[in-house]
């Protein structure tokens, strides 16, 4: 049997449980099959090399890591390389994370925050490094592919879109029996209009406008809303007491089986500011579980009028109409939402990255 290439995977931040880590422990995986992978991060040893870029502020560790990254690629001339991380170019760059101006503009950044943050500085730098350098470059949704193409016209006959992937073994469709059993296991009221936020950086992904979502429901019908995931809890506690509903909110951290919380709620909602691919929403699709969210978030490619609403900004999740459209979400078919995304498997997209590692 030949010898396996060498792939590294390179991912600054890795802790391995939630978000875009947790993506890179899943390539690592994945790719063990096709290739001799090696996961690269801020503080790993491989060999007599230490990667740097776990200590200082945010924009000093990304210059370090790079640095450190890049010298250790470059004595390894028979390798190939996954770059997830700017300022690392590789045989493909995955591009996450979206565009840097792009999520500034997003963020209503004005130039006083640019210029005093300099990681408004060296990001985009790295990220251009990325871009130049690589052969492919991969955005996990349209949208990203678009706002590439806006900010480097040169290089858009390297992009590849890949969309994020879900296992199907793991998140897929329950039924009405068993959601009820899992409601009754969690003491969940059934008839109320139960809610899920899923994500971490919560005031980025709008827990806000979500919780004002619970208070105009709650005027009309018993609401409730799980939160998952990490954020400034002692914040949103303090916001939900302003409206009156925090007997309507559960603080839940993070989960390690997210699964049965997709399948049991109404609805996920998630009006988040930028996003290139929330991974919680095409899960939740995969379970059967409806979802709402912004335009500005790139999983919103996979909604439809029959499994989701799209909306144009965070704040519009609290509208008259997503109100409206909430209140009939129940009506909805569950096993038809998650056959909306059934080409959506993580088998597919590892496929395509591999078919793309291997040209």
């Amino acid at each position: 049997m030949p010898e396996q290439q060498k792939l590294y995977i390179v991912r600054k931040e890795y802790d391995g449980f939630g978000g875009a880590e947790n993506v890179a422990k899943r390539y690592n995986d994945h790719f063990s099959a096709h290739f001799d992978t090696e996961l690269v991060y801020a503080g790993a040893n491989l060999g007599d090399c230490r990667f740097k870029g776990n200590l200082g502020p945010g924009w000093w560790k990304s210059l370090s890591f790079s640095n450190s990254v890049n010298r250790f690629l470059g004595l390894k001339d028979d390798s190939i390389t996954f770059s997830m991380t700017r300022g690392i170019a590789g045989h493909i760059f995955r591009m996450g994370d979206g565009v840097h101006n792009r999520w500034l503009a997003h963020n209503n950044t004005g130039c006083l925050k640019r210029f005093f943050n300099p990681n408004h500085f060296v990001s985009p730098r790295l990220e251009k490094y990325s871009i130049e350098h690589s052969k492919w470059i991969v955005p996990n949704s349209k949208m990203i592919a678009e706002e590439i193409s806006s900010e480097y016209p040169q290089r858009t006959a390297k992009i590849k879109v890949i969309h994020n992937g879900f296992d199907p073994n793991r998140f897929k469709f329950a039924d009405k029996a068993n959601r009820a059993a899992l409601k009754a296991e969690v003491g969940a009221h059934p008839d109320a209009v139960n809610l899920l936020f899923c994500a971490n950086g919560w005031a980025r992904k709008g827990l806000s406008h979500t919780l004002k979502l619970v208070y105009r429901i709650n005027l009309e019908s018993e609401c409730h809303l799980w939160v998952v995931g990490r954020g400034n809890q002692k914040h949103f506690t303090k916001q939900c007491n302003e409206l009156g509903i925090i007997k309507n909110v559960s603080f839940l951290g993070s989960q390690h089986n997210v699964k049965k919380w997709y399948q049991m709620a109404d609805l996920l909602v998630l009006p988040t500011l930028y996003d290139p691919f929330s991974n919680s929403c095409l899960e939740a699709l995969a379970c059967g579980c409806p979802v709402i969210t912004t335009r500005s978030n790139g999983a919103s490619e996979c909604i439809n009028s029959q499994n989701g609403l799209v909306v144009h900004s965070p704040k519009e999740v609290s509208s008259e109409t997503s109100v409206n459209w909430v209140s009939k979400v129940k009506d909805l078919g569950r096993r038809e939402i998650s056959q909306s995304v059934s080409d959506l498997t993580s088998e597919n997209e590892i496929k395509a990255y591999v078919d793309l590692l291997k040209s």
